[in-house]
């Protein structure tokens, strides 16, 4: 008879932590900084201080002592809660992130549980950018040490577009590339998006995702539309910052003032298992004749490789 515990963690586990902290703008602190081989387990921070601290402000991953981030993401990308999340539901999940928010101060607490497997050394830090705010901080970031690297070199990495620095804006015609990955193999593990942003309807949502592996001539992997792939459908049935599915959540959907603004997270790990590719993979959101209007948006994409 197999062991009933066999699943329970054997490597002894520790936490670093940061506690009520303040960053001024324009400024990087460190939460998370070892030597490897190790794996972090899970990073849960609370922030405050304002929008630009809870929203704008980034997540960074660092490897090997390189100067250039792996993942470099605001939260309100990550999260999908940029442009009025928490105005009616303010908790959402997916298998591997959590986030709460506060509407009226932007107080947000969330938690990523992919594992970051690490070799020679890890740092994990909290930007906050230069928007004249103070962000107040709490985090903790779980992790144990291993004898090897047991991911075999594979981390966790990051593509997208940042709302404040990086948005991008585009007609009712336009093909977005939303990641372009060379190199393999590796897995697709979760996608964020926030669309509609100065769109004259809710027709964006029209518009299907494509996801193309390992030079296909032809995508294999065609979305039906934007909601649906996030596991709803019909524009959400007129619910609002919800849970579509145990897969996915709506973060921000039609808040005042921005009515056609939808922020959307999908975990593709715990829904199919990851998208696998072996020497690449490239994401697109494709036009649909149902998508009349042009709109500005953010995305992020974790993947390992």
């Amino acid at each position: 008879m197999a062991n009933p515990l066999a699943s329970l963690r054997q490597q002894k586990l520790r936490i670093e932590k940061v506690e009520n902290t303040a960053v001024p703008p324009n400024t990087e602190r460190t939460l998370f900084d070892r030597n490897g081989p190790g794996v972090v387990l899970s990073v849960w921070m609370a922030l405050g201080g304002g929008n630009a601290p809870a929203l704008d402000a980034r997540l960074r991953v660092y490897y090997d002592g390189s100067s250039s981030a792996a993942i470099d993401i605001d939260m309100g990308t990550l999260l999908a809660t940029h442009w009025g999340a928490g105005s009616t539901g303010t908790s959402h999940s997916c298998e591997h992130v959590h986030v709460e928010i506060d509407s009226t101060n932007y107080s947000t607490a969330f938690l990523l549980t992919f594992p970051i497997p690490f070799g020679a050394s890890v740092r994990i830090a909290y930007f906050n950018i230069n928007a004249g705010q103070t962000a107040n901080i709490y985090s903790m970031v779980a992790y144990n040490l291993t004898p090897t690297d047991e991911a075999n070199g594979q981390r966790l990495r990051g593509k997208g577009a940042r709302y404040v620095d990086q948005r991008v804006t585009r007609t009712a015609s336009s093909t977005t590339t939303l990641a372009q990955i060379t190199g393999g193999p590796g897995w697709i593990v979760y996608h964020s998006y926030v669309g509609g942003i100065g769109a004259a309807n809710l027709s964006w949502m029209e518009r299907n995702f494509s996801i193309t592996v390992d030079g296909e001539p032809t995508a294999q992997i065609v979305a039906t539309g934007t909601e649906d792939w996030f596991d709803s459908g019909w524009y959400f049935h007129g619910r609002r910052d919800y849970n579509t599915s145990f897969h996915s959540y709506v973060g921000t959907n039609q808040p005042p003032g921005n009515v056609n603004v939808v922020g959307m997270a999908t975990d593709l790990w715990s829904k199919w298992g990851g998208v696998p590719f072996t020497t690449s993979a490239v994401v697109r959101s494709l036009p649909e004749a149902g998508c009349t209007t042009g709109d500005t948006l953010c995305w992020c994409i974790l993947y390992y490789q």
